[in-house]
């Protein structure tokens, strides 16, 4: 298949033009030894799903671990917490159904208690699987209000508990805000959050910057190998002025 500059959706390495995201954020790798849990935020359009797809992917293939991608995209504007939570669990369940590395596949269960429902799941699931669960969920911060707070409860409970009841070893939660802004999310400013706070379970914030004119360079290079196309460095260095290294505007 004749690859192109994609501007619409994640990058495929066999389909596009692309560079390494890890390149352009920090050491994941240690992050998930380290059992750590993290947000990775940045703008709209710079590479944050290609980066944990790929992450996922790599894991994967390396064994130690078992990976997981999903999005929650599906449930914004959901603020009623019962159906919320049905879905982020279906979402999840439906990510590891289609995991080629996922034995067994994942169960439901208590989904009539939705403040436990998360963590049960989860911790049921980690229980049953022969390796730790890393987890990447993409558009995290689309949740809002009570949904929210009782997601990021239920991860919390699952994180304090974990050196005696399994849970997940490693997660990242992934969008365009930073873990502190996610209070914003809460219409009520009213409702209490408590000493234990749900948002103190991120250990480490990370962003994801844009190319360099070297790797802007580089990129452009995958295309005249496979065209023949020149770029002389005069057109690279007006394409890297104008577009700042933005990735979607470079492959625009």
């Amino acid at each position: 298949m004749e690859k192109f500059f994609n501007t619409a959706g994640p990058c495929i390495p066999d389909r596009h033009y692309m560079l390494p995201s890890e390149a352009r954020c920090a050491d994941l790798h240690q992050l998930v030894r380290e059992e750590r849990y993290f947000v990775i935020h940045a703008p709209r359009q710079v590479g944050k799903t290609t980066l944990i797809q790929h992450f996922v992917h790599r894991i994967n293939q390396e064994g130690r671990y078992l990976a997981v991608y999903c999005t929650l995209e599906t449930a914004h504007n959901i603020t009623d917490v019962t159906r919320g939570m049905g879905v982020i669990l279906h979402v999840i369940q439906k990510a590891i159904r289609y995991n080629p590395h996922a034995e067994p596949k994942m169960e439901l269960v208590d989904l009539d208690q939705p403040d436990t429902a998360l963590n049960s799941t989860l911790a049921t699931y980690c229980a049953a699987i022969d390796k730790p669960l890393v987890l990447m969920i993409d558009e995290a911060d689309c949740l809002e209000d009570g949904l929210l707070i009782s997601f990021l409860r239920q991860l919390r409970q699952g994180y304090v508990e974990r050196g005696h009841i399994p849970f997940v070893h490693s997660l990242a939660l992934v969008g365009m805000r930073n873990i502190r802004d996610y209070k914003s999310m809460i219409r009520n400013g009213r409702e209490t959050l408590g000493s234990a706070s749900p948002f103190n379970i991120v250990s480490k914030a990370l962003t994801i910057r844009n190319f360099t004119h070297d790797e802007l360079k580089s990129l452009l290079l995958q295309h005249t190998e496979a065209t023949g196309q020149l770029f002389s460095d005069e057109v690279i260095a007006r394409l890297f002025y104008y577009s700042n290294g933005q990735p979607w505007l470079c492959n625009a």
